[in-house]
């Protein structure tokens, strides 16, 4: 009770600091909130967990990028939720947490409109943590974003600016795919796609053996691997985990963490290698 009640006192003052204790980066790394917006806390109920990837979804409303679902109901902007607490975190830590590992901003792109990714190419330009890409070179920062959702608008931002501060993923995976460049660097696919929704597969070697073999050709692309629509139970997440998957999406924040925290040391860890 003391220590929720600190919490709450510190975010009223915004001390955000002071309500995110520092857990083991290493068990944490594939912890990524989905639609991280719609919990309790936008943002701070992740870096709370130690999460160090979150997603919001964005839409473009009179000039600004706001965030939701569904093209009503907004819990805010992606700046006064995310950017701005972010860039503020950075500023006074170095990184997000202080620890030198980077963090991972997931921005869903949920229409196609010009207007979306022109707001969207003005506002990233305003934040010097995040990461620029270029067709030549990468120059780290200790935000990444990355655009997914809208084909359309993702390829819209990509391939319109000589200088990015986003990267894209694919919700998409074939065989034939070209290898990684600067601009496309990720996947991100659902469970189903993958493993099915089979509950006798769960924790079978069929799950393992189909996200093993995804993995292993996603990594020799070069690219990354975000999996969401994951079983919110420990057999998906294992088998997740063992087979490399570099970001397992969850809406149970606590409950992730807490898996990830009690996992055996053999899970823990996948984070350094992860059955690349």
């Amino acid at each position: 009770m003391l220590a929720a009640s600190m919490v709450l006192l510190a975010v009223m003052h915004g001390d955000l600091d002071a309500a995110v204790p520092r857990w083991n980066p290493d068990r944490l790394s594939v912890a990524h909130s989905h639609n991280d917006y719609e919990q309790r806390a936008p943002l701070l109920d992740a870096l709370r967990a130690g999460f160090a990837s979150v997603e919001a979804d964005v839409w473009s409303r009179d000039g600004e990028l706001a965030v939701s679902h569904l093209p009503f109901l907004s819990r805010g902007n992606l700046e006064d939720l995310y950017l701005r607490p972010l860039q503020a975190r950075v500023d006074r830590l170095g990184t997000v947490f202080g620890d030198g590992r980077p963090f991972y901003l997931w921005i869903d792109l949920k229409e196609s409109r010009p207007e979306l990714t022109d707001a969207l190419h003005a506002l990233l330009g305003r934040y010097p943590m995040l990461t620029i890409f270029t067709d030549e070179a990468v120059v780290p920062g200790p935000v990444v974003a990355i655009l997914t959702g809208d084909d359309t608008a993702k390829a819209r931002y990509t391939d319109g600016h000589r200088v990015r501060r986003a990267c894209r993923d694919s919700n998409h995976f074939q065989t034939s795919d070209a290898t990684a460049d600067r601009r496309w660097m990720w996947y991100a696919l659902p469970w189903d796609e993958v493993v099915g929704w089979d509950e006798r597969v769960l924790g079978s070697s069929a799950a393992h053996h189909r996200l093993r073999e995804l993995t292993k050709q996603i990594h020799r692309l070069g690219r990354r691997l975000r999996l969401y629509q994951v079983p919110e139970r420990p057999e998906a997440w294992t088998a997740a985990i063992a087979a490399g998957v570099d970001l397992v999406g969850t809406d149970r924040i606590e409950s992730f963490q807490g898996f990830l925290r009690a996992s055996r040391p053999e899970l823990a860890w996948a984070s350094d290698g992860r059955g690349r």
